[in-house]
């Protein structure tokens, strides 16, 4: 008799698991093995029951609330991991893949320092804080009332220290004061979405989606607050969307290269900033696509892809 398949009740046990360590990161002391372990299981468990047809839609949602708080401590996490194993050699001696990004805090940690998406973020108008404080030239609106942008960036932070309900409040506040705002609609929608009130979050996506003035800066900006929550697989999708909507974005075509990055699917990544370089729209989002394109190169030793004028691009 072999042994016992692994059930949707261990993985809810292992999910448990997973939030108690990461409640006490700060003593994980050589428990932090444990808790990565962990969360390579959580992740194997988490395919095999879809492959066997299992849905784990509420177990995935509440692991995409997990994971973002190893994040935000991935620098005490990676603290206590290099206090107990040498980290490039062991990641190699067990060919950890790249997409396990919690193996990776080093290389996340090295990303924001340089700051590399967070500055195009902000060029762009497609992050949190774009969204926040730059929305305006994104849709070319007039500045707005001081009281709504500060309302804004007060709701930024509380949704990033994770106090959702107070962060709905103070957006709630600033759609007073500007209910024809579709960025504040979006961001209510991705805090509801948190939340697991997934008709609220329908019904203010629905609302944000027919007050923008152009449908694919919703995909590109909630793929992007996607992004930045780790929340990948819903990243791509919306990058996907905003790509039928005009296939030769390079901020879509950055974004989805992001993703892909992220989830080690280099040949892919190295293909959307490949479009990005050909596209040549926009000089600082060019540069940084080739800087990326070359350090995946470099990192994989994979070929470049034969380069495309524009126009030839548009005849694709």
């Amino acid at each position: 008799m072999g042994p016992k398949k692994a059930t949707l009740s261990d993985l809810r046990e292992m999910l448990e698991e997973y939030k108690k360590y990461l409640s006490n990161v700060e003593q994980l002391g050589k428990d932090v093995l444990k808790m990565l372990t962990l969360r390579d299981e959580i992740e194997e468990l988490l395919h095999s029951l879809e492959e066997r047809g299992t849905n784990v839609s509420a177990e995935r949602t509440k692991l995409e609330n997990l994971d973002p708080i190893a994040r935000k401590k991935a620098k005490i996490i990676l603290k206590h991991l290099k206090a107990s194993v040498e980290l490039a050699p062991y990641r190699e001696e067990r060919k950890i893949p790249a997409s396990h990004w919690w193996w990776y805090l080093d290389d996340l940690i090295k990303e924001e320092k340089l700051s590399v998406v967070k500055k195009w973020l902000i060029r762009g108008g497609v992050g949190i804080a774009a969204l926040l404080c730059a929305y305006v030239v994104l849709t070319r609106f007039l500045p707005q009332p001081e009281p709504v942008i500060l309302l804004q960036e007060k709701g930024s932070r509380l949704y990033e220290e994770g106090r959702v309900d107070e962060a709905i409040a103070v957006y709630k506040k600033a759609l007073k004061l500007n209910p024809e705002e579709y960025s504040i609609y979006l961001m209510l929608g991705v805090l509801y979405e948190e939340k697991g009130v997934l008709e609220e979050a329908s019904r203010y996506f629905e609302e944000a989606k027919n007050l923008s003035p152009k449908k694919i800066d919703f995909y590109n900006q909630r793929g992007m607050i996607y992004y930045q929550r780790g929340k990948l697989d819903r990243a791509i999708s919306d990058a996907k969307e905003a790509l039928k909507i005009d296939p030769n974005s390079a901020a879509s075509h950055f974004l989805l290269g992001s993703c892909y990055e992220v989830q080690g699917r280099v040949k892919e990544a190295i293909s959307e900033y490949q479009m990005v370089s050909n596209l040549d729209t926009d000089p600082k989002l060019t540069a940084m696509a080739r800087i990326k394109m070359g350090m995946l190169m470099q990192r994989s030793m994979v070929s470049p892809l034969p380069s495309k004028t524009h126009k030839e691009n548009s005849r694709d």
